[in-house]
């Protein structure tokens, strides 16, 4: 499966480079996606953020070198792209518990975090509901935050948003330029390092020096029906949508904007229903 061999060559890629630079346009070019939409099915896949995870390997393989006692803790923490000596020790106590000075004894207890690698493993059927669309470009009218993947699994960057956006009325506010009885989510601008937009908003025409706006293309869109409590239910749609839809669909995520449809109503309630819409492309043949 071409997915599978692309996110096998990103960790390969990650692995030939623990010790040097490592390059988000090469990570967006080996997986032929962008960078924040790569970052995003690496987090759904494996739980942890790509950066933690190359933090990880590195900070494992600075572990193995520093036990050998060959190098020096300045040497070491050049090699893996730390500033100072300072910040590396300080990073590599929070992994290891110990100081890179105390590695370099004997009979110290040291973390490894060993390389990932992707593989298929066959699970039971899981019913998903979609629906194929085909819609003219539109527009959205919003307020935004610039983040990444990262940010939003440590600091819940985006509920926070959410909460910040119907706290100050400007939920309220927006609703008003739409006849739509729904408000999106959307992820948009994504960049090679894993930042990405991310607007909520409401489809207008209109204009606001309150908010911005931003045009969806015209696309083909694969709708996924989400019906239970946020935001599990729809964290575990797009789970879904990277693991099972995708690979195995014959379609691949269009380079441009997805989104969350939510529709007005108790998001809490087990019979909620919102939508998840990503534009979709056919496989391109290897």
């Amino acid at each position: 499966m071409d997915w599978l061999v692309r996110m096998n060559a990103v960790l390969d890629y990650i692995e030939d480079n623990l010790a040097g630079d490592i390059d988000y346009d090469v990570i967006a070019k080996v997986s032929l996606s962008s960078g924040d939409l790569f970052q995003r099915m690496f987090s759904n896949f494996t739980g942890i953020s790509l950066s933690e995870y190359i933090r990880r390997r590195r900070l494992s393989s600075a572990a193995i070198l520093l036990s050998k006692g060959n190098c020096s803790v300045i040497d070491v923490s050049l090699m893996y792209g730390y500033e100072s000596p300072d910040s590396f020790s300080y990073a590599f106590k929070k992994l290891h518990g110990v100081t890179p000075l105390q590695a370099k004894n004997q009979g110290v207890v040291l973390k490894s975090y060993s390389k990932l690698s992707f593989q298929v493993h066959m699970k039971g059927g899981n019913e998903m509901k979609y629906r194929i669309v085909e819609k003219e470009a539109f527009k959205v009218i919003g307020s935004k935050i610039v983040t990444s993947q990262e940010e939003n699994m440590k600091k819940n960057a985006i509920p926070k948003f959410w909460d910040k956006v119907n706290a100050d009325g400007s939920a309220e506010k927006m609703c008003t330029f739409s006849k739509e009885q729904s408000v999106l989510g959307v992820c948009y601008d994504g960049k090679p390092d894993g930042t990405f937009s991310y607007m909520i908003g409401v489809v207008s025409d209109k204009t606001s020096p309150d908010f911005e706006v931003i045009t969806i293309p015209s696309a083909k869109w694969a709708v996924f029906e989400c019906i239970g409590p946020m935001p599990k239910s729809i964290q575990k749609v797009w789970n879904d949508i990277f693991q099972n839809f995708l690979p195995t669909s014959g379609y691949e995520h269009a380079p441009m904007a997805d989104f969350e449809l939510y529709t007005y109503g108790d998001v809490k309630s087990p019979d909620y229903k919102s939508e998840v819409w990503i534009p979709i492309v056919p496989k391109k043949n290897k």
